[in-house]
């Protein structure tokens, strides 16, 4: 049997400090990042937070190398070029 992979969302705003959350799948990662980017674009919305630029996406950890680094599916595909794929 495999060793289960390690994965975390990043979600960072240019000029903060990066949010990391360790997550069990892709199809988790997708509804975290979704959740915080309303969040945030609400609150931008509001006045709360100015405009801002951005950037999510999903990381897998290399027990090789001990770090973290983009995860990509068995296709190659980064988290929104999966979820393109398969029309989610």
């Amino acid at each position: 049997m495999s060793k289960p992979r390690k994965l975390r969302v990043y979600f960072i705003i240019l000029g903060s400090e990066p949010f990391y959350k360790e997550v069990s799948s892709p199809e988790e990662a997708k509804a975290i990042i979704e959740g915080i980017a309303d969040f945030v674009n609400q609150k931008v919305e509001e006045g709360v937070f100015p405009d801002h630029c951005s950037i999510a996406g999903l990381e897998e950890y290399d027990e090789r190398f001990h770090e973290w680094g983009e995860w990509y599916d068995e296709n190659g595909c980064d988290l929104d070029e999966h979820f393109e794929k398969v029309g989610a």
